[in-house]
């Protein structure tokens, strides 16, 4: 995950991609009708008298009013977001709570990615396995003892396995013998795995409706909603202007104007999640993070790319590596069996 952070995607370069304007409207229909909403709440609760007595035409206005300034206190919160996005996202540890909360993404990811390397092992055991048979019967040639057989084949099934992982990632670079190369089969294929990674990554982990529910889950969500407070409270400045406010606190009392600022930001954070799942498509065409991540794979030194996969795969490596010895005495038993 941090190789992955560091390396790979940056959550400012990401997020300036985001156009706040577009963004808004995006939301703009819910926008409208959450503005409207706002107001009849507010209004029946703290003013229901004024409320059923205002004439529909002056109902009009205001939901006109409102409507016009919610698009510009929605854009600087998001402008507020950008500038704050490190400290609102903590990239890492989403990555690490969604790994853990799916722990078969790893799995798919090993199995995906490593789909051809599969086959080189399971292959690749004929060969050595072959090799090392013959050494095998040498040995038992000249020296014949009954633990031999499951002893040789489980030395036998280790070394098959520990040998064909390694050249999933060794050499590192390609080395030239004589007509052949030879290089790691994962350095070798490092476009076509940096692709299939990539995807996985953005399609089931870093998409923005993940990375969204993550924000409201978390502490940062505190961060984002006094964001979005003092902006609505500037947005019922700004709708009522100087001197309707002046006359609302006359008739009602700073209080009462204060306390329709506080409810109005209040209600507003409240439906702040439902309202923003509406540009998650916007989003997520316009952050690129599949396409960034391939880009930053396929563009990573063969060092760093082995830096970034290996850790999926090594902590399988030893369980493979044990099943190869396990079946290699077992082969060896029963040929014993069928020798003795």
């Amino acid at each position: 995950v941090e190789l992955v952070t560091s390396k790979l995607i940056s959550v400012e370069e990401q997020f300036e991609k985001l156009n706040a304007d577009e963004i808004v409207e995006e939301m703009r229909p819910r926008l409208d009708a959450l503005s409207r909403t706002i107001i009849e709440d507010v209004m029946k609760e703290e003013l229901p008298l004024v409320w059923r007595l205002l004439p529909n035409s002056q109902k009009e206005a205001l939901y006109k009013d409102t409507a016009a300034q919610f698009p510009h206190a929605v854009k600087k919160v998001l402008l507020d977001v950008k500038a704050n996005v490190h400290e609102l996202l903590e990239i890492d540890r989403m990555m690490v709570e969604g790994l853990t909360k799916d722990p078969t993404m790893l799995n798919r990811i090993f199995q995906k990615c490593g789909e051809k390397e599969f086959k080189f092992i399971e292959q690749s055991g004929f060969g050595f396995g072959f090799l090392f048979g013959l050494i095998q019967m040498l040995i038992w040639n000249y020296y014949q003892h009954w633990w031999l057989l499951p002893v040789g084949g489980l030395v036998v099934g280790y070394i098959t396995n520990f040998l064909a992982l390694k050249l999933i990632f060794r050499p590192v670079h390609p080395i030239k013998i004589g007509p052949l190369t030879i290089q790691g089969l994962f350095m070798k294929r490092q476009n076509e795995v940096s692709e299939e990674y990539a995807r996985i990554l953005s399609e089931e982990l870093l998409t923005s409706e993940k990375i969204f529910e993550f924000v409201v889950r978390n502490n940062c969500m505190e961060s984002l909603a006094d964001i979005a407070r003092k902006h609505v409270k500037n947005v019922v400045d700004t709708t009522t202007g100087s001197t309707k406010k002046t006359v609302l606190k006359l008739a009602f009392g700073t209080a009462k104007y204060e306390r329709i600022k506080h409810l109005a930001a209040e209600m507003f954070v409240q439906e702040l999640p439902s309202s923003l799942t509406s540009m998650f498509d916007y989003a997520d065409r316009s952050l690129q993070i599949g396409q960034t991540l391939e880009f930053k794979l396929k563009s990573l030194s063969k060092i760093d790319f082995e830096d970034v996969l290996h850790p999926i795969f090594r902590e399988d490596e030893f369980t493979l590596i044990v099943v190869g010895a396990v079946l290699g005495a077992i082969a060896g038993l029963i040929q014993m069996a069928l020798i003795l």
